[in-house]
């Protein structure tokens, strides 16, 4: 700081403390008064922030509040923004302090404050929220299929596990003895149950199971011999629909040979809606399934395929299918739902899967009630009859029929 001769002031190499008013006075004799002249100083500064807590690190229990923030200083002041793994929050305003609870551990994560002020860069300050809870487990195939003398490996994935959680693998509730044929790895977050060399006495049930302090999970794997779910494939040029016949073409893997097949088939029913008369719904009852035996083939696999020709359908009907496999370990779970259509006597209409949960085929006999059998004849019956004027009956009618034209299905419920 430097006073020159005329009495102006000069500051060089200003820092930050050099902020402020800064007055000159002039003191002159009485009766005059002393003469004063201010001047304001705000040297800029880029930003700084330092986190609260200071650490940059905070845990708390699932049902606590968490409470953090940024102090951030400069000239001008700092504005701050805050981030949640990378993606911005939509905060009603520009505060320093976050505070909520904490519900659900998907609220735990890194969250950054960002302070700006237009002077230089903006600093970045990162907070690390976890949240402590029971662990969370998964995995991506629980139905395992192999062969004795094969590799095996069952796969679990822990999720969450805060704190840290004691991981085990279990066989029909005992703790799985482990040599050089059985073996458990684990890194990072992926756990694995690896069999090198299968025997009949390792197929079963087992379960990898996560524990800590706030709870336990666990996920079921059954080590099988048994087939995996047969899918049916969808090839115009093979399936080969006629008004009264439709071919079925499926795949299976099972590294034994396939004994037989079961193969259900029904048609699929509508009936005409309570509520509004002029509509069809469309539902498919349990029963009225019809079993066909297919034998299966002398190949070990692990691919199999087989066909069938179903005949004797009825001309302009949907119906839907599905199959099961046997081996010498035993049935396979339920395949998922194929629709298909024979042929109206013009154009074809091409089949459709649709996966659908737990779908266990049963004989049983029809209800009092037997829904309608609903096929493109009825539907054009009843649309002819419709008058022109009610035209939103018309329409759900045209989709329906544009529907069995093109013959895509509908979910079932």
């Amino acid at each position: 700081m430097y006073m020159h001769r005329n009495y102006s002031l000069q500051i060089d190499s200003l820092r930050a403390h050099d902020t402020a008013d800064y007055t000159c006075e002039v003191i002159r004799p009485e009766p005059l008064g002393p003469i004063k002249q201010s001047h304001s100083i705000e040297v800029q500064c880029s930003p700084t922030v330092r986190t609260i807590p200071e650490e940059g690190f905070l845990e708390v229990r699932k049902g606590e509040y968490v409470d953090i923030g940024c102090e951030a200083s400069g000239t001008p002041k700092p504005t701050i923004e805050w981030r949640k793994n990378g993606e911005a929050m939509a905060l009603l305003e520009h505060r320093s302090r976050i505070r909520f609870r904490a519900e659900h551990r998907l609220l735990a994560g890194v969250y950054e404050c960002i302070a700006d002020n237009s002077v230089g860069d903006p600093v970045k300050a990162a907070i690390r929220v976890i949240i402590q809870d029971a662990p969370v487990v998964s995995a991506v195939r629980t139905f395992v299929h192999t062969a004795i003398g094969l590799r095996a490996a069952l796969q679990a994935r822990l999720d969450f596990a805060a704190p840290p959680a004691k991981t085990a693998w279990f066989r029909d509730g005992r703790p799985v003895k482990t040599d050089d044929r059985i073996i458990i790895m684990g890194h990072e977050n992926s756990h694995q149950l690896i069999f090198r060399t299968v025997r009949k006495s390792d197929l079963g049930n087992y379960t990898f199971r996560a524990e800590n302090k706030l709870g336990m999970a666990d996920v079921s794997f059954k080590l099988t011999g048994v087939p995996n779910v047969a899918s049916f494939k969808v090839d115009p040029s093979l399936n080969k629909a006629t008004s009264t016949s439709f071919t079925l073409i499926w795949e299976v893997d099972s590294y034994s040979t396939i004994i037989e097949y079961n193969l259900w088939i029904r048609p699929y029913y509508g009936s005409r809606s309570p509520i509004d008369p002029d509509s069809v719904s469309t539902v498919g009852p349990a029963y009225f399934w019809s079993k066909i035996v297919v034998p299966g083939d002398s190949i070990d696999g692990p691919i199999h395929s087989a066909s069938y020709t179903v005949r004797g359908l009825t001309p302009s009907t949907v119906y839907e299918a599905t199959v099961t496999s046997r081996n010498r370990f035993g049935w396979s779970k339920t395949s998922a739902v194929l629709h298909f259509a024979t042929e109206p006597g013009v154009g074809r209409t091409l089949p459709v899967t649709i996966d659908y949960a737990d779908i266990t085929p049963t004989l049983e006999e029809p209800e009092s009630e037997q829904p309608e059998n609903i096929t493109q004849a009825h539907v054009f019956e009843r649309l002819n009859e419709m008058p022109m004027s009610d035209s939103g009956a018309r329409e759900k009618l045209n989709v329906i029929v544009i529907s069995f034209l093109i013959c895509s299905i509908i979910w079932l419920s």
